[in-house]
């Protein structure tokens, strides 16, 4: 695998460990009605996202979408989650 798919990896795995902590904290009740909504909505969006790769006409155009579905999942978790500062 390039480094590409390496680094492109690495982001799939920290966003899917980003989005399992939101999960966890659903789970236990700790999102406010509004998180709910918006973990809810993180999912639609998910769904699209993943449909719309699977039916990618080349594996560029999937790269595409990845590309700006992982960007849009960022911004949006920055938006709705605020994650804690780590040190």
């Amino acid at each position: 695998m390039d480094d590409h798919g390496d680094d492109q990896q690495d982001e799939a795995d920290a966003l899917l460990a980003r989005i399992m902590m939101i999960r966890d904290d659903w789970s236990a009740g700790r999102l406010t009605p509004g998180q709910v909504e918006a973990y809810r909505r993180l999912g639609r969006s998910v769904d699209r996202i993943t449909r719309e790769m699977d039916a990618a006409a080349s594996i560029e155009a999937a790269n595409a979408l990845w590309r700006q579905g992982a960007d849009l999942i960022k911004a949006y978790l920055a938006e709705h989650f605020a994650a804690p500062t780590r040190h």
